[in-house]
């Protein structure tokens, strides 16, 4: 009997040993299988961005590539046809590949050239990006910019001169002087992102909602209404799609050169439209 004794509780200290070292290579197993799944998880979600980069890579090279076939239409002297969905502020939608644009060209004539027009022609001009109810602003911005352009260092009622740019530690002052691009306007004094590009992507759906009771028309802006360039400069503008309620107006000028209109300038900029789409 003691010997059976004696057995039994040697089997049960040699089950007790096996038993903890199965515990212990179950645990192992265990922490092998997590580490394994969260070096899935990491490969799959870095492999997701990797992709999403990829695709919003491609979509931007499409963009880019419908851009730049549509200013090679428009310089080639392609004009809409009568097919072609058009919005009465000029600006006809195209497709390039599966890229929706819309574009307009029209001549700089039209527009007031900020570095020749007198005065009173830049002050008409500001105030029609304001209208009446905000004529104190609009006086403000059009004396700190005829302040930017002349060439003395008096300041005018409103306006700004040197003083003013080196106190508020900007890294440049009044060029007193002619602008030199049209985008050196969003230096001056007052004059916002908003202000200087505008909204042309609401101005077309508004148009296209018009029938509807209440629809707010934006007010021109100052890129719209202002030109450095000669009489016969042609304009082309290009508005983009984006993601959400974001697009791209991209500004081309060309001028006529052996029988061909050619660009020779640019600028772009990244705008919201500020009406439900």
């Amino acid at each position: 009997m003691v010997f059976c004794c004696r057995t039994i509780g040697k089997n049960r200290a040699l089950l007790w040993r096996l038993n903890g070292k199965d515990g212990s290579v179950l645990i192992l197993i265990l922490w092998v299988l997590v580490l394994i799944g969260f070096l899935s998880g990491e490969y799959l979600s870095h492999n997701r961005g990797k992709a999403a980069l990829s695709h919003n890579a491609w979509d931007r090279l499409k963009l880019e590539a419908g851009i730049d076939s549509a200013i090679d239409l428009f310089a080639s002297g392609y004009t809409p046809d009568k097919d072609t969905e058009e919005s009465p502020g000029g600006w006809s939608s195209i497709f390039v590949g599966d890229v929706n644009l819309w574009v307009k060209a029209d001549e700089e004539s039209k527009r007031t050239n900020i570095n020749t027009a007198q005065d009173s022609e830049i002050r008409q001009q500001i105030q029609n990006s304001f209208g009446e109810d905000e004529k104190g602003v609009a006086d403000e911005i059009s004396d700190a910019v005829l302040d930017w352009r002349d060439t003395d260092t008096l300041i005018r009622i409103n306006g700004a001169e040197t003083d003013y740019y080196e106190k508020k530690g900007l890294p440049y002052i009044p060029a007193n002087g002619s602008f030199k691009t049209l985008t050196e306007i969003l230096l001056v004094r007052g004059v916002s992102h908003r202000l200087f590009w505008g909204d042309p992507l609401a101005e077309i759906l508004n148009e296209k909602e018009e029938e509807k009771e209440e629809v707010s028309h934006p007010l021109p802006s100052l890129v719209e209404g202002f030109t450095i360039y000669a009489k016969d400069v042609k304009r082309l503008s290009i508005i983009a799609p984006g993601k959400g309620k974001s697009y791209t107006l991209v500004l081309v000028f060309l001028k006529k050169q052996q029988g061909k209109w050619l660009p020779f300038s640019c600028c772009r900029s990244m705008l919201l439209v500020q009406t439900p789409l």
